[in-house]
């Protein structure tokens, strides 16, 4: 699951809008914006491509972004 209030922050740090971002990757403003509302998902390249724009390079930083927290619920049926 997108953690979008820090894909939101990484924007910002970053200097850019929603639109550019969009742009840079080559997907519409609508699409970024379903994929950011959880609507639809990204796909591994375009996680890839915001990295890069957003000059993400920390692993950690990535993944608190781009990953879903383990689920209680699991570890509660175990």
């Amino acid at each position: 699951m997108l953690n979008k209030n820090l894909l939101k922050a990484a924007i910002a740090k970053a200097g850019t809008t929603q639109e550019k971002l969009a742009e840079s990757i080559g997907i519409s403003p609508n699409t970024l914006s379903s994929r950011m509302t959880g609507a639809s998902c990204f796909n591994t390249d375009e996680i890839d491509k915001i990295c890069e724009v957003l000059c993400i390079v920390n692993n950690s930083e990535k993944a608190d972004i781009f990953l879903a927290s383990p689920s209680h619920k699991w570890e509660d049926a175990n």
